[in-house]
């Protein structure tokens, strides 16, 4: 579950786990949450909660906690690494070309033949998990 982007669910979890605690009294009074006088306190509670969670929290994220976003930065570094040694030899192509030398631009065509080009970007990672401390 996500904390959302407002308050709202931290309010709810707060309330229902009231509610909860509430009903294990006897005689059980979980129904108390839902008088229109209490639920402030809850939004109140809940919102700072959330504050705490989004604002005032540093998240983090590791191999641990999130092994498939490490392995996409993982494979998008070794792309960029590819992408440089890719670049590198573009240019060195280049500097061997003499355009006043026909010959050359035969060199030239094979040295960017020879290339290894890249892969495809990989799929990026649609959550990212991490952890709060």
């Amino acid at each position: 579950m996500s904390l959302g982007p407002d308050k709202t669910i931290c309010a709810t979890e707060l309330r229902e786990a009231m509610r909860a605690h509430l009903d294990t009294l006897d005689p059980p009074v979980g129904s108390n949450v839902d008088k229109p006088e209490v639920r402030p306190n809850f939004d109140a509670l809940g919102d700072g909660v959330w504050r705490i969670l989004t604002a005032d929290a540093e998240t983090i994220t590791a191999a641990v906690q999130d092994p498939v976003f490490w392995a996409f930065v993982t494979a998008l570094r070794g792309e960029v690494e590819q992408l440089r040694a890719f670049d590198q030899g573009l240019k060195a192509a280049f500097a061997a070309w003499d355009p006043l030398v026909p010959a050359s631009g035969t060199t030239l065509k094979g040295a960017i033949a020879a290339l290894t080009v890249p892969g495809s970007t990989p799929a990026a990672p649609t959550v990212l998990r991490g952890r709060v401390q």
